[in-house]
């Protein structure tokens, strides 16, 4: 079975982390990526690797102009449809390095699994819609302008109206890794006819392998991980609000990109800020040095950060966002605020700091839960099946 994997990226977050996975547990399998400077032997490189490296020169302009990446990636995304691969496995897609009418094509010619990071696959261009409503109908006036992947100009319409229009109808085969992402699939008017499959993420066993033993610190100590602090949408504006409700005393541990300037923004507090941490070792022994693990978002899928928090055997404080209320069981394996908001977040956090016995113990027990539940050896099993299931189709 052969099996290729695209991507936009190669290292970034967590559907690299999945992707990741996936290539360790199917061996034949490769990966594809469009964007970055440069591109390991192993990897199918979407934009030759030479213009890739001339892009990030001072030659940029230049080779945009006279070899656009998007339209090389697109042509060689269609190409596919004609290489040896058995099936196409795709990641994060945002239109980015291939149309929709080029998807549409591979996907008439190849059997195509989509797994669905976010929900941009079923909305007019919003990776998460959160109280909005009108991707089930029809979008515009978006209230989401200006938050990736939507640019300023309002196209949402459009382009909802094409999605349904050319993928609606095509035998997709979507992966779903929590059940709140499937129902939301299912519902909408793009993807109500797909082959949605529920497949939740597992936690890393490179993660796993590296963690050291747990002791846990003397001083309380709070560990937060986040692809990017600069990002509302992955929720440190709520962090933030729930950390200024109380009074400094715990430590805090911030990892991820634009780290230090969430430090700057906490007075007070004892930070200490490691940027963005790309090895799942490192970051394995940063999780021992914590024992409160602090999550919160606007909305989230099925986060491969909450899963690694549960794995160190850490007391997760979490948004009820999303999946994460199928990760964490509330009282059991972690405690969740009772809404979305810093005040809600804040409450919260403060059982957790004033009962050290009651966090150790929900710590074990996601760490078990973890270990039974969310294994490597489940996800490839699951995977195994599943393209077994399209290719026999």
């Amino acid at each position: 079975m052969k099996v290729l994997h695209v991507n936009n990226q190669i290292r970034l977050g967590g559907a690299e982390t999945v992707i990741r996975q996936l290539l360790r547990g199917f061996p034949t399998a490769r990966l594809a990526v469009a964007d970055g400077k440069t591109f390991p032997r192993e990897v199918v490189a979407l934009y030759p690797r030479l213009l890739a490296r001339l892009a990030h020169t001072r030659f940029h302009r230049q080779i945009e102009r006279l070899a656009p990446r998007a339209r090389w990636t697109d042509r060689a995304f269609e190409a596919l449809a004609d290489s040896p691969y058995d099936l196409i496995h795709l990641h994060n897609f945002h239109g980015r390095y291939a149309r929709i009418e080029t998807l549409a094509r591979l996907a008439r010619r190849k059997p195509v699994v989509w797994t669905f990071h976010a929900l941009w696959g079923i909305t007019g261009g919003c990776d998460h819609p959160r109280d909005c409503r009108r991707y089930l109908d029809q979008c515009g006036e978006c209230p989401q302008l200006g938050r990736w992947p939507l640019g300023l100009e309002d196209h949402t319409a459009e382009q909802l109206a094409r999605k349904r229009e050319l993928l609606a109808s095509l035998p997709l085969h979507i992966v779903a890794p929590s059940r709140w992402l499937a129902q939301k699939v299912k519902n909408s008017p793009v993807g109500r006819n797909w082959s949605v499959h529920h497949l939740p993420n597992a936690v890393d066993a490179d993660f796993l392998r590296a963690l050291p033993p747990r002791v846990f610190p003397s001083q309380e100590t709070i560990l937060i991980v986040n692809r990017n602090f600069a990002d509302e949408q992955k929720g440190f504006p709520i962090i933030l609000d729930a950390l200024t409700r109380l009074k400094p005393g715990p430590r805090l541990i911030l990892v991820g990109e634009n780290s230090a300037a969430a430090a700057q923004s906490l007075p007070g507090w004892d930070c200490e800020s490691l940027g963005y941490v790309a090895s799942p070792a490192e970051l394995a022994r940063i999780h021992a040095r914590a024992d409160l693990f602090l999550f919160a978002s606007p909305a989230e899928n099925f986060p491969c950060a909450v899963l690694e928090g549960m794995a160190a055997g850490s007391c997760v404080v979490a948004t009820p966002t999303g999946g994460v209320v199928e990760q964490i069981e509330h009282g059991v394996s972690g405690l969740l605020a009772r809404e979305i908001s810093g005040a809600a977040l804040s409450e919260m956090l403060l059982q957790a700091l004033t009962d050290r016995g009651r966090r150790e113990r929900l710590g074990r027990t996601a760490k078990e839960r973890v270990e039974r539940e969310f294994s490597e050896e489940v996800f490839f099993t699951r995977h195994r099946n599943l393209y077994a299931e399209v290719l026999a189709a």
